[in-house]
């Protein structure tokens, strides 16, 4: 029989598989308020659990602890399997979640609820939960009383704003790091997932969005939880509360406006007190309601600076000039709002460490304009307002047609994983113009080679009319360098030092989503597009693979294997044909690489990642393990 975790670590597992980000030991402890060494034990028992459902929990240096994309359907049933497969003990759970249950289960009771019914919920004793709920009050900070009738039973007592805040606190504590309705359901307490539903859910977080685009105002990532968390604890109050039925007076617009939408979702009437808790709530959050207070002759004079320094310098051609214009300009808007009023955007690691190791040479330019911002308003940027800087580059970036380079392609016969080059070659540097692939005998015979501006060539050429760019036969990442030094300086330098980590590889696609090109698992009725899901898998595959360190070489015969073994492959993924290995040598395996090649094992666990969600099966530890044995190649 397989094991079931403990109640703390169901909640780690929960936070892992609601998590978009990975989760680093700090923020558990935070959470749990657990020593590092417990969560460390905690999280090495719960691996082991999760092993046995065939589910892996993975880690990435510096980063922290999280569950792949493609598992986590397959997790969302095992934690409903799990929280369903019998009540948690009172006496057995942690002190805070014990009282945050018996806070959140009287929160939503319409009436006064006896020991005798709170003992049967909680699978405990009348006096252990007497005990409990005699120290309730004084748990919570005595900000709300438990009024008890001897008869009837138990009941929260005490101001409606107060006890919704304290219950805002507690669901915005739980909900950090989580970004969909989806994940933000699986986290309530069981006690409110009876009162509210996803939909509901959705509705208010529509709303919410709804209202803040009609009035462009614009929250920072803790606020929009704090007022999603209070309204979800609105929504759930409601059918306690008996309505004074009193309208709301014209007040401030945006609340008066928000409360109309949350409350046609829930078919109830605004009134006049639920207008000035939500104000005073809008208040406490800092989420600012005001209309801009931006002198429109500081962005103006910002704008103009702006769009001349792009315009006079080497990337005037790089941009579509006037819709980056329009997105700096709404942008610096809402940021000048923000600042005005001390408000930042709180920094987001995960988001950090892909623009500035991905998009870096657009993260560059946005810190020159991040002085020209600075300069006119007085005040230094933070990093996350430069990375947002840097996003609206990208996104209005062109490659001017003039720019282009044709390239010729020339290895051993011209033909078989010439091929493959050339998709590669495409993909990376969509800049070039691949106009053929030839053998070294033909690019000595070929009569016209005015319009080659250079060629790549994977053997050794001598004499050649053209430059040449020798790499290797399957683009590795000290290959996409050195072409990239070709384009950047005009000759071949072995050796150029590089400012910037990987800077060949920005100019490409860093995570292949083969996904986004590919239907969903296909049924082999269309060949052609079977034979494109392949193509591209494999095209993929050998873009990760350009992706490891220098230092891992990998020779021709295990590329080619490498290849092979994944074409095979894929036909036992689809038919469920993959098995665990029962002796455990694959995992001893598994882990050694991870240890002992850490970049390589990273790399490839994102290939891995994307070809489950590609073909939506799971590739077990064995599988992965085979790929590793190629790549790796010891003696």
């Amino acid at each position: 029989m397989k094991d079931t975790p403990k109640p703390r670590q169901i909640e780690i597992f929960r936070l892992l598989m609601t998590s978009g980000v990975p989760l680093d030991i700090n923020l558990l402890k935070e959470k749990l308020q657990k020593s590092e060494r417990t969560i460390r034990y905690d999280i090495q028992d719960l691996k082991r659990i999760c092993q046995e459902y065939g589910i892996e929990i993975g880690y990435l240096t510096k980063k922290g602890y999280f569950i792949p994309a493609a598992q986590k359907p397959e997790c969302s049933a095992l934690l409903v399997q799990w929280d369903s497969g019998g009540k948690s003990s009172f006496v057995d759970g942690e002190e805070e979640k014990r009282f945050t249950s018996l806070f959140f289960y009287l929160f939503v009771q319409k009436g006064y609820v006896t020991a005798e019914k709170l003992a049967e919920v909680y699978l405990a004793s009348k006096s252990t939960l007497t005990r409990g709920l005699g120290r309730l009050e004084e748990y919570f900070g005595n900000s709300f009383t438990l009024e008890i009738r001897k008869a009837q039973g138990y009941r929260l007592k005490g101001d409606e704003l107060t006890l919704r805040k304290k219950a805002v606190e507690l669901l915005a504590a739980r909900f950090q790091g989580s970004y969909t309705a989806d994940d933000w359901f699986l986290l309530l307490p069981e006690e409110l997932k009876s009162k509210i539903s996803i939909q509901n859910i959705r509705d208010i977080s529509r709303s919410i969005r709804q209202v803040n685009g009609k009035y462009n105002i614009w929250i920072s990532n803790t606020a929009y939880l704090n007022l999603m968390s209070y309204c979800i604890a609105r929504h759930v109050r409601l059918p306690v509360l008996e309505s004074t039925g009193e309208k709301p007076e014209e007040q401030e617009a945006y609340a008066s406006e928000l409360l109309r939408e949350l409350s046609a979702e829930e078919k109830t009437r605004e009134t006049a007190r639920e207008l000035s808790w939500l104000q005073e709530v809008l208040r406490d959050y800092e989420i600012s309601t005001e209309g801009y207070r931006v002198k429109d002759e500081i962005l103006k004079r910002i704008m103009r600076r702006i769009m001349s320094y792009l315009e006079n310098g080497e990337e005037r051609e790089s941009f579509e000039l006037q819709s980056l214009r329009r997105d700096l300009e709404e942008h610096l808007k809402n940021y000048l709002t923000m600042s005005g009023s001390d408000r930042q955007e709180e920094e987001n690691a995960y988001v950090l460490q892909e623009i500035q190791e991905y998009y870096y040479s657009y993260f560059q330019l946005a810190e020159k304009l991040a002085e020209i911002i600075e300069d006119e308003i007085g005040q230094k940027l933070g990093v996350m307002e430069i990375c947002y800087l840097a996003v609206y580059l990208y996104k209005n970036g062109i490659q001017a047609e003039s720019e282009r380079k044709n390239v010729m392609v020339v290895c051993a016969t011209g033909k078989g994983l010439s091929h493959f080059l050339t998709l590669r070659i495409k993909h990376v540097f969509p800049m070039l113009n691949v106009v053929g692939q030839v053998s070294p005998y033909q690019l000595l015979k070929a009569s016209d080679l005015k319009g080659v501006d250079f060629a790549i060539s994977t053997i050794p050429l001598e004499n050649s009319v053209v430059p040449v760019v020798k790499i290797s036969g399957v683009l590795l990442a000290e290959d996409i360098q050195r072409i990239q030094d070709f384009l950047k300086y005009g000759k071949l330098v072995d050796d150029i030092p590089m400012k910037q980590k990987n800077e060949a590889s920005f100019q490409a696609k860093p995570d292949i989503t083969v996904s986004a090109q590919l239907s969903q698992k296909n049924s082999g009725e269309n060949l052609a597009e079977a034979a494109g899901t392949m193509s591209n898998l494999i095209l993929a595959l050998l873009e990760y693979v350009a992706k490891l360190p220098p230092q891992i070489r990998i020779s021709r015969d295990a590329m080619l294997g490498l290849v092979i073994h994944m074409s095979m492959a894929v036909k036992r993924w689809l038919s469920g044909e993959v098995t665990e290995d029962p002796t455990g040598e694959f995992n001893q395996e598994y882990y050694r690489v991870k240890k002992e090649y850490p970049d390589v094992f990273l790399i490839m666990e994102k290939f891995f990642e994307m070809a489950e969600n590609t073909l939506q099966v799971r590739i077990p530890i064995s599988e992965r393990t085979a790929f590793f044995l190629y790549i790796i190649e010891e003696e």
